[in-house]
């Protein structure tokens, strides 16, 4: 009696694989990467700016010190990355990428109160040239769109004088453009290959920010109650590398799993940049100057683990 499954072609195990295996007319991929590592994300440098800045300001203040210059930790960050790609004679290829990046609390001392999270979408296609059977190299365009929202809220409590209230911040950028990249794939084993990548990124878009207090201060027998906001808008670049390796393992001739670690390291720089203080022109001007020519930086690196599917069809 014969049997077969959908996911079967000529080889069910990595074992029966010949020395040489010869490529696939058409093949679709469906990948699920997920990430763990450090990280640090633009934010934490404009905070640490803004404290800098006040001293340049407003003359030096005790609070504002130990926060412009203590060493800043950065936290931890997880990532799921989903991704689908055709594959003709394994030398053209399109793909779809779409990633989530998270941070997770750092501790339970940490103070930042710090929620950042990046959506990631990318589409693509790229070539890869078999310099011989167990060697390619490649490249690739991609077309990327970036958004990254991070989230400070906590409630603001101070003795002298006594006051108490909400502070609620948010930190939004988007940013857009094409991404180009080389590979290398190296396949000494008909199980096991070598994934190497570089991908160079030139972005542009916005970057808004807006901050709202609602202070309740306690005078001797009254309670006043007072609000603050500011807002600041501004286009940004957002360049920089992103670096992978990747070690692949082949269970079968639809099934395999890769094992890498990915290096990102951006720097955001603005390129026009206006901060809106609350009825005070003179400090507009003063603070947009100063946080219009500062930089900062996205760093993150992960160790990955990566589930992937694969069908080929119209032999």
């Amino acid at each position: 009696m014969y049997s077969s499954s959908i996911f079967s072609k000529d080889f069910d195990s990595t074992h029966e694989l010949p020395k040489v295996r010869e490529p696939d007319k058409h093949r679709v991929y469906l990948r699920r990467n997920e990430g763990y590592g450090g990280i640090n994300f633009p934010v934490m440098d404009y905070l640490r700016y803004e404290s800098f800045n006040s001293l340049l300001v407003n003359g030096y203040d005790a609070n504002s010190a130990v926060r412009a210059f203590s060493k800043t930790n950065g936290y931890n960050a997880v990532s799921i990355q989903h991704e689908l790609e055709y594959r003709y004679m394994d030398k053209f290829r399109v793909f779809y990428e779409s990633r989530s990046l998270v941070n997770l609390k750092s501790s339970k001392n940490d103070q930042r109160s710090l929620q950042f999270k990046e959506d990631y979408v990318s589409l693509g296609a790229a070539y890869f040239h078999p310099l011989s059977p167990n060697f390619n190299i490649g490249v690739s365009l991609r077309q990327v769109d970036i958004e990254q929202t991070t989230k400070n809220n906590y409630v603001l409590f101070d003795l002298f004088p006594p006051l108490i209230g909400p502070r609620n911040r948010e930190f939004s950028m988007n940013v857009r453009g094409t991404v180009p990249g080389i590979h290398i794939e190296i396949k000494p084993l008909r199980w096991f290959e070598i994934h190497i990548g570089k991908q160079f990124y030139n972005l542009s878009g916005n970057d808004t920010r807006s901050r709202v207090d609602i202070i309740l201060v306690s005078d001797r027998n009254e309670s006043l109650l007072f609000g603050y906001y500011d807002l600041s808008k501004g286009l940004v670049s957002y360049t920089g590398e992103k670096t992978t390796l990747d070690f692949v393992f082949r269970f079968s001739s639809w099934f395999a799993t890769k094992w890498g670690y990915t290096i990102e390291r951006y720097d955001v720089k603005y390129k026009k940049y206006l901060l809106f203080l609350d009825g005070d022109l003179q400090s507009t001007l003063l603070y947009s100057t100063l946080e219009g020519s500062q930089k900062q930086r996205m760093d993150f690196g992960s160790i990955n683990l990566t589930f992937e599917f694969s069908k080929s069809f119209g032999e």
